[in-house]
């Protein structure tokens, strides 16, 4: 609401009074779900609306161009650029944004870590401190799709060097520490087998699923819903022993936005 009183009160009984600044019906834009308020001008008032279908085709507009850069980025890492590309999705998924202030020590060096970094804004200085002496000597500059820490992924977490936060605005980093990426793909050996065996395993899958259908789907609860679409968790009928994960999209929302192809490749 940019201007105006707007009056809240559900079954007739007045709740609240709410000013400038102010959201309401939120929930709306991810839920099909009825108002569990009314909500009535008290004044003349100049409110900013959005509609459910724009918000989603915004979102995933945004969050596929943002999965697109840190999948570029993981790529030109090389423990990771020869990973299988939904490897690289998934691994971009989990990636935390984190925001350093100009002098910030991202990293110190003798400090033990866990964590690895790509740069997504702004610089950094690499420095080492020298035997004997509280000097830094100046190592070098990195900036954006550069990468540090990632020794420390493969359980070498020594720093060996102080990585500087050398930016006026600030630096931001994609964040993945080693438990999280353990717990994503285990190990880079582990990695290679599983994609060795992923053809047999994915026939043996197609057989066994090969005539099931939708009504032959039972819904369990709702896992999450977003500009993507809806993930529901199901399990087949007569079998509570085994879940599943079902993601239903809108097909009007992915031609529309032009992901046939991001969507297929999901799929694959």
């Amino acid at each position: 609401m940019e201007e105006g009183r707007v009056e809240v009160s559900r079954e007739n009984k007045y709740l609240s009074t709410m000013a400038p600044g102010k959201v309401f019906g939120e929930l709306a834009i991810l839920y099909n779900c009825k108002r569990t308020a009314t909500i009535k001008a008290a004044t003349d008032c100049r409110l900013w609306a959005i509609e459910r279908q724009c918000f989603q085709t915004i979102m995933m507009r945004t969050g596929l161009i943002r999965q697109a850069e840190y999948t570029d980025f993981l790529k030109s890492v090389p423990i990771f650029k020869n990973l299988p590309e939904d490897t690289l999705i998934k691994i971009s998924d989990v990636l935390e944004e984190t925001h350093y202030q100009n002098g910030d020590y991202i990293i110190r060096q003798g400090a033990r870590g866990d964590t690895f970094f790509i740069i997504s804004k702004g610089q950094v200085k690499v420095t080492q401190k020298q035997p004997n002496s509280n000097d830094e000597k100046f190592i070098r500059t990195l900036t954006k799709g550069d990468f540090f820490g990632e020794k420390a992924l493969q359980g070498d977490d020594l720093r060996t060097a102080n990585i500087i936060c050398d930016s006026p605005n600030g630096t931001t980093c994609l964040v993945i520490d080693r438990e999280t990426f353990n717990q994503l793909i285990s190990t880079l050996d582990e990695i290679r087998s599983k994609y060795k065996d992923e053809g047999d395993d994915r026939q043996r899958l197609n057989e066994e699923f090969a005539n099931l259908r939708l009504s032959d789907l039972r819904i369990i609860a709702t896992l999450g819903i977003g500009g993507f679409g809806r993930v529901e968790l199901v399990q087949i009928h007569g079998d509570s022993s085994r879940s599943f994960a079902l993601k239903q999209m809108k097909k009007a929302q992915i031609v529309e936005t032009r992901q046939q192809q991001h969507i297929m490749s999901e799929k694959e």
